[in-house]
Order: C-alpha cells, then sequence, then structure tokens
C-alpha cells in the first residue's frame, strides 16, 4: 500500500446524498459500469403509469408527452436534437439495424478485437460485409493500427467510448479523423461514457447506449441518436407503425412515409415506462452537473488505479489518467473467488473476463474507494496462499 492507514485523508465525500438511492446507504456499491441501484423518486412512476394507463387515449398522450420530455432532457445532457433520439429496446437492436443498412459486397467493418458483444456481433450475422478485427497485446486502443487496417472499402469503423473491458476511454476526434480518412461511419457505443463523462457527441454519425448503468435507468429503454447533419437521409431496413406516418384504415395502401426523426429507431411503441424511469434518472445526474461528476468520479477512480498498481494488480486499465473514466480493471485468473471474496467484504464490483472492474459513481466517496482498496490486498493475500 503505497500510503499508511493514518496517513488517510477522509477526502472526497458523495456529491450526492447516498440516500436518494434505493438500498444504498451502508452498501459499498462500485459497480456503476454494470448496474446501478435505482433512485427512490423512480419509485412513483410506477404508480403514475398505471393510472395513467388506465386513462384511455388521454392517458395515453400523457403517457408519451413524458417520453418525449426524456428525449428532451437527454438532448440537453448531450447537446444534441431531441429528434435526434430514439428509444429501442437495447444497443444490440439498434446496432443491428444500421448494421443491415449499410450491408454493402465488398466492404468492411473495422473494430476492437475486445469489443463487447453487442457492438460486434450485428455485424457477423445477415450481412456480406468483412469484419476486421484490430488486435493488441495489452487490448488498448492504438489510432495507428486503426489507421493500418481501414481502406477505401471500409464503411464503418465502430467502437466504444469507453472500452467496458479496460475501462479505456478513447479520444474521439481521433477516430473521427480516421473514419473520414477513409469516408467510413464512426459508430459508437457510449453505455460507458454517458452520464459519468461529457464528450462530444456530435463527432460520430450513430452513438448507442443502454440505460441501466450510469444513467441510472432499468433495462428496457436503449438510446439510440443519428446525427441528421452527417446522416440525413439514413433509413433502416426495418419498419413499424411508429416508425411511419399514420394512414387511416380506408385510405391505405402499400405507399409508406418513413419517419425522419428518432421514431426510426422504435419500431412499435417504445417501452414507455422505462423510458420515463430514465428521463427521472437524466434529470437527476443534469441537476448534480455531469461536469462535477466526471470531477468527482475521476478523482475517486486516480486513487483506485494508483492504490492498485502499488498493490501489484496486473492493471487493464491505462496508466493515463487522461485515457480513462469510470472504470478500473485488473486481471485475476479465478474470477469467481474474487467476486465472493469482494461480496464477503459487503463489497459490490463486477467480475468477468477474468477481471476485476470497480466503477465508482456520483453516489460514492473516498471512503468507499479505500474499503474496496483493503479488501483488494486482504484478497489478493489470500489468493496469493494458495
Amino acid at each position: 500500500m503505497s500510503e499508511n492507514e493514518t496517513d488517510r485523508e477522509p477526502g472526497l465525500t458523495p456529491l450526492v446524498s447516498p440516500g436518494d438511492f434505493v438500498g444504498l446507504p451502508g452498501l459499498c456499491h462500485l459497480a456503476a459500469a454494470g448496474e446501478t441501484p435505482m433512485l427512490a423518486s423512480q419509485a412513483v412512476l410506477f404508480s403514475d403509469f398505471m393510472y395513467d394507463k388506465g386513462l384511455g387515449m388521454a392517458g395515453r398522450e400523457r403517457i408519451y408527452a413524458k417520453v418525449f420530455r426524456t428525449a428532451e432532457s437527454l438532448a440537453a445532457l448531450l447537446g444534441c436534437q431531441a429528434s435526434e433520439l430514439g428509444f429501442p429496446q437495447n444497443v444490440a437492436q439498434a446496432m443491428n439495424m444500421v448494421a443491415r443498412s449499410v450491408d454493402l459486397p465488398g466492404g468492411n467493418v473495422v473494430m476492437p478485437q475486445w469489443e463487447y458483444p453487442s457492438v460486434m456481433y450485428p455485424w457477423l450475422t445477415g450481412t456480406e460485409l468483412e469484419v476486421r478485427l484490430v488486435r493488441s497485446p495489452d487490448r488498448l486502443m492504438d489510432a495507428r493500427r486503426f489507421r493500418d487496417t481501414v481502406d477505401s472499402r471500409t464503411r464503418v469503423l465502430a467502437t466504444s467510448l469507453v472500452s467496458y473491458y479496460t475501462g479505456e476511454l478513447i479520444d474521439l476526434a481521433e477516430y473521427r479523423d480516421i473514419a473520414d480518412s477513409c469516408g467510413a461511419l464512426l459508430i459508437v457505443d457510449m453505455s460507458q461514457a454517458l452520464g459519468v463523462g461529457n464528450f462530444d457527441i456530435s463527432l460520430t454519425d450513430f452513438a448507442f447506449a443502454c440505460g441501466y448503468k450510469w444513467v441510472l435507468g432499468t433495462h428496457g429503454a436503449g438510446i439510440a441518436y443519428c446525427n441528421t447533419a452527417r446522416q440525413p437521409d439514413w433509413q433502416p431496413r426495418e419498419t413499424g407503425w411508429t416508425s411511419a406516418a399514420w394512414v387511416d384504415a380506408d385510405v391505405r395502401d402499400t405507399s409508406l412515409t418513413r419517419a425522419r426523426d428518432g421514431r426510426r429507431f422504435e419500431l412499435g411503441n417504445p417501452a414507455a415506462l422505462c423510458v420515463q424511469i430514465l428521463g427521472n434518472g437524466i434529470d437527476y445526474l443534469r441537476s448534480a452537473g455531469i461536469d462535477g461528476i466526471e470531477r468527482h468520479v475521476r478523482a475517486l477512480t486516480d486513487v483506485l488505479w494508483t492504490e492498485l498498481e502499488a498493490l501489484g494488480m496486473r492493471m487493464l486499465t491505462p496508466s493515463d489518467p487522461r485515457k480513462r473514466l469510470g472504470i478500473v480493471a485488473f486481471e485475476v485468473e479465478d474470477e469467481a473467488r474474487w467476486r465472493r471474496g469482494l461480496e464477503t467484504r459487503e463489497i459490490l464490483a463486477w467480475t468477468g473476463d477474468k477481471r476485476v472492474r470497480i466503477s465508482p459513481h456520483l453516489y460514492n466517496g473516498m471512503g468507499d474507494v479505500w474499503q474496496a482498496i483493503d479488501a483488494v490486498e486482504a484478497i489478493r493475500n489470500v489468493v496469493g496462499k494458495g
């Protein structure tokens, strides 16, 4: 340990009250990159939705007015237009829709070998595009490798803004430049960045995120962004009743007028209750201030990385503070044993891919960080004894 117990300062307290979250007070929750706890304020949304759903057409109008307010709040957070946003079920659904829309024989899509399956798998099935995986021995992004891999037939450069695996934060402008060098789309999974960091979404052609991590939502409501300045005419192959103009039954024929806004990602009714919960979480983040959240989380993860590296952990997360945001990850051989060890010590982190991933959010303070560091040292000592 690089600091003695007596040298520790109280440091940062949580940016918000842990009491705002269900079940959080007294719990060392460091798993925001996997699941965040729900806000207590979200409980009333369930009963409100039940009430609205029983009000017939007027209730339907109330429900979707709240969905639109979520889009407006999310647009304010991202710095885009609400009309550029849609709410598919998840990232994989949105990625599949884009993949099939740019399926051109002889083309290729380039992405990291360690990319999340929701980004990778849609390109492996149902398209004729060659999938080129950029490899790196440390599983960290190397712009030069990407420049060497793309060519005139590259249709898409796909990557996460923050890697779920290593926690690495990429320079969006750099990868925008690589995509532009070959005329490719830049498609970004922002699941591990949205809600914890500030970034320029206008650099992407498409950006997607799940709703149940840093943005304090739940499953069932994903986030899809289509940059209308870069892709004014994009349309998916798929169409449903909500993504096309309504035509009354007595004059309906085989013609079709497609939506030109975020409804392109909503083939039927979006998961309205889930979207409303997401909106509540986004409002909460905006009230705390995204710049303040980013500074807070970076301060916590900087201490985490420094102390875990000093313990001799095999770090996956980059050493450069500019290349990390909310995730600190290290390799382990027995991830199940590490999970048990952390949970026995009342610490919630995340394991998988032969690693431990620790991810604080705005409800954490430096006390949580030191509790995790002490636990890692204790578990390491036990594991080291076999």
